[in-house]
C-alpha cells in the first residue's frame, strides 16, 4: 500500500470516475499511469471510506486479460484437464481392479458348492531303522509350466512334440510313478517321511493369448477345476508313500485376468484359484498340508534350508539367455531380504521350459523344466525346444540338496489309457462364471 498523501487532482479523478459509475477495479491501471503511482485496489477502498463515496451503485466490468495473463490462465486450464484426465483413468484402473478381484473372490467362495473332498488314504506306517544304514532326508518335486488347456499338436511341429489335456494327464501320472519308484527301488539307502511339492506357476494356460485360445479344447473353468482334481489324485497316490506332504504354490504369468502385467494383486489369477481348488479336492487328507500366499514369491523351508519361490516372469532374459538376469536378482533379493533378517539357501525358478543348475556361494539355483515341452512359439520364432521334465531332489538336514533327478516325463505319452479322472460339475461352475463375466 502506498503511504504517499492523496493529492487533489487524485481526489477530483476519483470522485468523477465513481460518479460516472465506473467500479475502481476498472480504473485503478489507468489511475497509477496518470499519476504515476502504485496504488493498490485496497487503498482506494480506505480513500472512498473516508470521503464518504459508495461504489454500490458501480457496475465493474469483464476485464480482457493481458497475453501474459491468458496463458497462465490456459496453462492452468490445460492442467485441470489433465489431472481430470488422470482421476478419470486411475478410476478405471481402480474399479478393474476391484472387479477382478471380486471375480476371483466370488468364484473362490461358491467353490465348496461344486467341490466335494476325496475320500482319505492312508498313509505309510514309518518302519524303525538304523540310522547308520540310511540317511533320512525330506524329498522335493518342483511342479510347474504345466499349461493344462494349450494344444500343441504334432503335424505343426512335424512330429517334435505333442500335447492336450489328455497328454497332461499321462504324463503326470508318470511323473507319479516314477517318484515312488525313485525313493523305493533307486534310493534304496535313503529314508524319506517328508514331501514338498513346489508349485511354481503357470498351471493353466490362461486366456491373455488369444493365439493359444484359438487352438485350445474346452475353456478356461474346465482347465482349472479338471487340473485340480487330476493333481488331488496324483498327490493321493505320493500320499500313500509319503508320511506327510506339504504342499506351496505360488503364480505365474499364464493364469492372471489380465493382459497386460500387473504389480499389485498378483494372486488374482487361475493358478491361485487351480492351488484352492486342490486344497479342497484333499481336504480330507490329513498328512497333506497346503500354503497358498497371496505374494508372487515365497520362503519355504525344507530340512533346515531355505528356498526361495518365484516363477521368473520378470526376469529379463538376454539374446534369450536368462543366466544375467537370474543371477542380478539373486543377489538383489539376498540384500533386499538379508536387510529384514530373512536368508534361503536355494531358489527354484519355473517359467523358462528348460530345466538347469547355477551354483551360488551357498546353495544352488534350480530352474524347473515344463510339463509341456515344446510349442509352436518355442520352436517357430526361437527354433528351440526342450523335453518335457520336471526336477526331483533330496534335501538332507546339514548337507542340504544331495542329490536331483530329471523325470522325463514325455517318456509317458505313449501310454494308451487315461489314467485318472476328470472332474464333475464342471459345467455347474462354468455357469457362474459367464454369470460374472
Amino acid at each position: 500500500m502506498s503511504k504517499e498523501i492523496w493529492s487533489k487532482s487524485e481526489e477530483v479523478f476519483l470522485r468523477k470516475k465513481i460518479e460516472a459509475g465506473v467500479h475502481p477495479a476498472d480504473f485503478l491501471d489507468e489511475m497509477n499511469k496518470k499519476f504515476k503511482n502504485n496504488r493498490s485496489y485496497t487503498s482506494i477502498e480506505r480513500k472512498l471510506g473516508r470521503m464518504q463515496l459508495s461504489i454500490a451503485h458501480c457496475q465493474k466490468k469483464l476485464s480482457v486479460p493481458t497475453a501474459k495473463e491468458a496463458q497462465e490462465i490456459v496453462k492452468k486450464d490445460v492442467q485441470l484437464v489433465r489431472l481430470e484426465a488422470e482421476k478419470k483413468i486411475l478410476t478405471q484402473k481402480y474399479a478393474q481392479v476391484v472387479k477382478t478381484s471380486a471375480y476371483q473372490e466370488t468364484i473362490l467362495e461358491n467353490l465348496a458348492t461344486y467341490i466335494k473332498a476325496l475320500p482319505e488314504v492312508e498313509p505309510p506306517t514309518s518302519i524303525a531303522r538304523d540310522p547308520k544304514d540310511v540317511s533320512e532326508e525330506d524329498a522335493v518335486l518342483l511342479l510347474s509350466d504345466i499349461h493344462a488347456g494349450e494344444v500343441v499338436r504334432a503335424e505343426e511341429l512335424n512330429g517334435l512334440n505333442e500335447y492336450s489335456f489328455d497328454i497332461c494327464t499321462k504324463r503326470l501320472k508318470y511323473l507319479s510313478d516314477s517318484i515312488r519308484d525313485i525313493v523305493k527301488n533307486k534310493l534304496t539307502g535313503y529314508k524319506f517321511k517328508k514331501l514338498h511339492i513346489l508349485g511354481l506357476g503357470d498351471w493353466v494356460s490362461g486366456t491373455i493369448h488369444e493365439e493359444l485360445l484359438e487352438g485350445s479344447e474346452g475353456n478356461i473353468v474346465e482347465w482349472t477345476v479338471n487340473l485340480a482334481y487330476v493333481v488331488a489324485q496324483m498327490i493321493r497316490e505320493l500320499a500313500t508313500e509319503f508320511e506327510q506332504i506339504e504342499f506351496v504354490g505360488i503364480v505365474g504369468n499364464h493364469g492372471r485376468f489380465t493382459k497386460k502385467p500387473r504389480f499389485k494383486h498378483r494372486y488374482v489369477n487361475w493358478d491361485y484359484i487351480c492351488y484352492q481348488m486342490l486344497s479342497m479336492f484333499l481336504a480330507n487328507q490329513k498328512n497333506v498340508k497346503f500354503t497358498i500366499p497371496k505374494s508372487f514369491w515365497t520362503l519355504h523351508t525344507v530340512n533346515n534350508h531355505s528356498f526361495l519361490l518365484l516363477h521368473g516372469d520378470n526376469i529379463k532374459s538376454s539374446l534369450s539367455i536368462p543366466w544375467y538376469g537370474i543371477s542380478k536378482m539373486v543377489a538383489n533379493l539376498k540384500e533386499l531380504l538379508e536387510s529384514k533378517n530373512q536368508k534361503f539357501n536355494y531358489v527354484v525358478l519355473g517359467h523358462f521350459h528348460n530345466r538347469g543348475l547355477l551354483d551360488n556361494v551357498k546353495g544352488e539355483t534350480i530352474i524347473n523344466g515344463s510339463l509341456i515341452g515344446g510349442n509352436e512359439y518355442s520352436i517357430g520364432k526361437m527354433f528351440t525346444s526342450s523335453e518335457a521334465c520336471q526336477h526331483f531332489c533330496g534335501v538332507h538336514p546339514k548337507r542340504g540338496v544331495t542329490f536331483s533327478f530329471k523325470v522325463r516325463v514325455q517318456e509317458a505319452d505313449s501310454i494308451n489309457k487315461i489314467p485318472y479322472k476328470y472332474a464333475q460339475g464342471v459345467s455347474a461352475l462354468g455357469e457362474l462364471v459367464k454369470a460374472l463375466d
